[in-house]
């Protein structure tokens, strides 16, 4: 793994999380992650992607598409009903980092998600 220092993270960076633990119908497996908030130092809330498209029609999912700046390499929803906190040891590559209108729309939707 490699050794990340907070200053090197950021709010809508996509990093690659191998989330093994995923229980139930959580997304598991090893796939990309949208940095969502960093809650301290050490620890940061991320919401995977998938690329199935069915998830569109899910509440809580925001569509963002592929480019060279956020790494992704197909239409991915990022899934913030699926969101956790995460320690950064567990971010293993950063594929980039999305825009400031994808990462205002993921926020807005992650506002709905914790206050509905």
């Amino acid at each position: 793994m490699q050794n990340i220092t907070h200053k090197k993270i950021k709010k809508g960076d996509v990093w690659v999380v191998d989330n093994i633990n995923a229980v139930g119908h959580m997304q598991n497996g090893i796939r990309p992650h949208v940095i969502v908030t960093q809650v301290t130092r050490e620890t940061v809330t991320v919401a995977p992607c998938t690329s199935t498209k069915k998830k569109i029609h899910q509440k809580y999912a925001v569509e963002i598409l592929p480019t060279k700046e956020n790494g992704l390499s197909s239409v991915s929803f990022v899934l913030l009903s699926q969101s956790f906190a995460a320690d950064v040891s567990l971010l293993q590559k950063k594929l980039g980092h999305l825009d400031q209108n994808e990462i205002n729309r993921i926020q807005l939707e992650y506002v709905k998600y914790v206050t509905d």
